[in-house]
Formats: C-alpha cells, sequence, structure tokens
C-alpha cells in the first residue's frame, strides 16, 4: 500500500485553508498519496503522527518569533498563530517517531525552530552581509540565484549536483542552527538553503521549492520525492 503523507496547509485571513495542488501533485508523481491537514487540537496530534506515514511542511505566513524567544521585528509578516502551535507539535511527534519530513521554505523555517534553532525575521535589515534579491519576481519554476551543495551530503547523494540554480521566495532564513541539524546547502552570498538531520533517517529543510521542479520534470528533484517516499514506505513497513 503506498504511503499516506500529510501536508500542512495554509490558514488565511478568513479562515479558509489554501494549498496549491503543486505539492500534492510532487508527492502522487513520486508514489505517495498526499493527505491535506487541517487545524486540529492538540489532543489529537499523537493519533494523526501514528497514523501519516510522513510529513510535509509547505510554505506560507512569517512564524512567531516567541517560539525562538525574540520579539517581533519591525518587518516581521503576518503570523498565524493556531497554525504555528499545531505545526511546531506535529513536527516535535514525527521527529521523535523518525518519520520522514520534508519541509520548505516555512517548513525548512519550522524544522529549525522546532530543534531549537533561531531565524532572521528580515534578512534584508537584520543580516549585516550583503544579500541578493530572495524574493524573485519571476515565475515560481524560474531559478533565480545559484546554492553550494555539501558533496559529502546525504542531499548530494540524492541530487548529484554540488552547485545549481534554485527558485527563491523567502524573505526570512535560518540564523542559529537547530540541534542535530547540519547545513548541507548555501546560496552564495550565505543565507542557509537546506539542512538535513544527522539523527533522523530522513528530514530535510529546504529554502527553495523542489517540488516545482519535480513536477517540471527535474531528474534530480524528482529523485529526492522518490526517496522520500522510499522512506515512508519503509517505515510504514516496519
Amino acid at each position: 500500500m503506498k504511503p499516506l503523507i500529510g501536508i500542512t496547509a495554509e490558514v488565511k485571513e478568513d479562515g479558509n485553508y489554501f494549498m496549491p495542488p503543486v505539492y500534492g501533485k510532487a508527492i502522487i508523481q513520486a508514489g505517495g498519496i498526499p493527505v491535506l491537514i487541517p487545524l486540529i487540537p492538540d489532543e489529537d496530534i499523537d493519533a494523526l503522527a501514528k497514523q501519516i506515514d510522513g510529513l510535509f511542511v509547505t510554505g506560507g505566513e512569517d512564524i512567531d518569533p516567541a517560539y525562538y524567544y525574540a520579539e517581533p521585528h519591525i518587518h516581521l509578516g503576518r503570523i498565524t498563530p493556531h497554525l504555528d502551535q499545531m505545526e511546531f507539535s506535529l513536527v516535535q511527534k514525527m521527529l521523535e517517531l523518525d518519520k520522514p519530513y520534508i519541509g520548505v521554505c516555512r517548513g525548512l523555517h519550522m524544522l529549525n525552530i522546532v530543534t531549537g534553532g533561531t531565524l532572521y525575521q528580515s534578512i534584508h535589515s537584520q543580516r549585516k552581509e550583503p544579500v541578493m534579491q530572495h524574493l524573485q519576481k519571476a515565475i515560481r519554476t524560474h531559478r533565480s540565484h545559484p546554492v553550494i551543495v555539501e558533496r559529502d551530503s546525504h542531499l548530494f547523494e540524492l541530487l548529484q549536483e554540488d552547485e545549481f540554480k534554485v527558485n527563491s521566495f523567502h524573505h526570512q532564513a535560518v540564523n542559529k542552527v537547530g540541534e542535530n541539524l547540519r547545513v548541507v546547502a548555501r546560496a552564495t552570498d550565505g543565507i542557509i538553503e537546506c539542512v538535513e538531520s544527522t539523527k533522523h533517517t530522513f528530514a530535510f529543510g529546504f529554502q527553495w521549492h523542489p517540488e516545482e521542479f519535480a513536477l517540471d520534470d527535474d531528474d534530480a528533484s524528482k529523485r529526492v520525492f522518490k526517496a522520500y517516499i522510499h522512506a515512508a514506505l519503509k517505515r510504514k513497513n516496519k
């Protein structure tokens, strides 16, 4: 049986959920079954985590800086407190169960915060070093800037590339790196673009959006999702 992959959705100001179809399509393409996760009560987190075989935390709004003991910066964007609370608890539980995890953009940030890391709330005003444009003004499959990948990483094993261009849609980024996370890709301006867990079987956080490239028939990105689904299936059958 195909593994069930839980995908968190954005929560809009009117309370409606929003999830671009690309996330679910990338999971289906790789051989999994996507399941949309709405806001659920804390008491149901454990039951949900036991039912799904992997978790995909998507892009979206900023995360409340109180989760990493910081005060809100003037350039902090909109936050969604109920989603923050649910995702924080769910990511904690999935890591505890050692179930496969992919987080993109906000999903990278949540992984880093859950493991004790911090964020730049605004890279263009908080970071001392010069920063290139990370909020591109182009279609989502456009590759706007290069990243450099560590050759001794699990990420390199999957991609088989150590330098390539990625898409970019963020104004925040990882600052202090969380416990048991290793930085395995950076932009040429030093911004952290990918982390992988040194403790868990399969846990990645991407600053870019590989799901866009996977659906655009990029072989390297498709290998990431294939490996993710394979890890989820293996965990399911354990």
